[in-house]
């Protein structure tokens, strides 16, 4: 699951409920949620946190799961189709 993004990376700031924001590569993408390399990143399944991708606001998601430095992330409500377009183009 290499990037969805061709040429340039697609980086997503993720802010913690009570800590910093941190950025991250995202490493696939799709309308409901992304998966994030979440090398030194200290959260934890079911965390909610909010996710910002290039253009948009911060999105209300939870942390689904962490596994071999990589995290997956559920967004509340789908990315509209034509913004996931725009962002993976």
């Amino acid at each position: 699951m290499a990037g969805s993004k061709s040429g340039t990376e697609l980086k997503a700031v993720v802010r913690y409920r009570t800590r910093s924001k941190m950025e991250m590569p995202v490493l696939d993408l799709s309308a409901g949620g992304c998966m994030v390399s979440s090398r030194g990143w200290s959260a934890k399944p079911d965390e909610s946190v909010s996710v910002k991708l290039p253009g948009l606001g911060f999105i209300p998601a939870k942390v689904v799961w962490i596994e071999d430095q990589r995290a997956g992330i559920a967004f509340e409500e789908a990315l509209y189709g034509p913004t996931l377009e725009h962002l993976m183009g």
